[in-house]
């Protein structure tokens, strides 16, 4: 189960970082800010996220969602990352 988990926020991340990775600056308006808050949430409070440019949001994300999965985070972990992630898909296309 653990196996099926880490596929699918391979999954989730790669849908959130094709959605986002082509968009210009001016596409991203408060966008940015959005998917911020959802690094945030996957890194947890102990780990501050430095806030980069909007451009860079996806490689941020993708470099983030490496290091959880190489830490072997525990399934409520890896749960909440996924949900954040589906969330943030759901508000970006509903924008």
């Amino acid at each position: 189960m653990y196996e099926v988990h880490m596929e699918e926020l391979r999954q989730v991340t790669q849908l959130v970082v094709n959605q986002v990775s082509h968009w210009t600056p001016a596409r991203w308006g408060s966008r940015g800010d959005t998917l911020h808050q959802v690094l945030q949430r996957i890194a947890g409070p102990e780990h501050v996220v430095p806030r980069l440019s909007d451009v860079a949001l996806a490689d941020q994300l993708r470099v983030l969602v490496a290091d959880l999965m190489e830490s072997t985070p525990d399934q409520a972990r890896l749960s909440e990352a996924i949900e954040a992630l589906r969330e943030l898909r759901a508000s970006l296309t509903a924008q």
